[in-house]
């Protein structure tokens, strides 16, 4: 079922990337993902091949789904579909043309994976771009993220830049995470960004069980303020989404939940 969704999709062929969940699987960040999220190209015709794909996959609309046109797509919305046998053997899909945090569509294709899976060889967006796309509400996203920053820098050269090293300090929110990085690459120090808390600075090169809890504590609590300020900008980022949503349902334009894509 769901590698004959990825079939129309090549036949039709659409400009996506596999995101999120599944992709932090691909990765070996995560272990299980139930649902299957796209980020697609929001040009119209590409929009319109999608929606002829998920249309020969028995796609229907899920909740909250606004009309798809390119304007909706280009906003941030997200789309929301399933396909299969209800209920029970569905499977719910996630669609958006522009997420939150990233950069064009094009630019992210450059850069993305093909990994071979039992769908068939997808392409999958770079751990950059995911590691941004990961920074949501949800608590349990940051130590995937650092688990996605560690694994993108052991994918990459021995001659790792400042530059790599000040992006993967300002994207580890893990104290495990921090020390094996700093294990691996004890000059980051010198690529520290503005505000690095003092205490992980100094605790930097000591064993993790020979550091004093206060220390821990006063590191955790610098760590648990930089997700919450990323919290924060989920959250805001989001506002404006759903203020929009809940106009296009008082006017009647949301897609009707259940009906078929056609």
């Amino acid at each position: 079922m769901i590698a004959s969704f990825f079939q129309s999709l090549e036949e039709n062929r659409v400009a996506y990337l596999l995101i999120s969940g599944q992709a932090t699987v691909l990765y070996g960040a995560a272990t299980f993902s139930e649902d299957i999220d796209l980020w697609l190209n929001p040009a119209r015709e590409n929009i319109e091949r999608f929606r002829n794909a998920l249309a020969a996959a028995g796609g229907r609309y899920y909740k909250l789904t606004p009309p798809l046109e390119p304007a909706f797509y280009n906003a941030g919305h997200g789309f929301h579909f399933t396909f299969g046998n209800p209920p029970g053997d569905e499977v719910f899909l996630d669609v958006m043309g522009r997420p939150p945090r990233t950069r064009e569509f094009a630019a992210a294709f450059a850069e993305s994976r093909h990994f071979p899976t039992e769908w068939g060889v997808l392409p999958t967006v770079g751990i950059p771009d995911l590691v941004e796309l990961k920074k949501t509400q949800r608590l349990a996203d940051y130590p995937i993220i650092s688990a996605l920053t560690l694994r993108h820098l052991e994918e990459q050269s021995t001659a790792t830049s400042g530059a790599d090293l000040a992006w993967a300090a300002a994207n580890l929110f893990t104290i495990d995470s921090f020390f094996a990085f700093s294990e691996s690459f004890p000059q980051w120090i010198g690529s520290a960004p503005p505000g690095t808390s003092p205490s992980l600075l100094a605790a930097v090169g000591q064993p993790l069980d020979e550091i004093p809890d206060e220390v821990l504590s006063e590191i955790s609590q610098w760590l648990a303020e930089a997700v919450a300020r990323h919290q924060l900008a989920d959250r805001l980022y989001w506002r404006k989404i759903i203020a929009e949503l809940r106009e296009l349902r008082a006017q009647g334009q949301l897609m009707a939940e259940g009906a078929p894509v056609r």
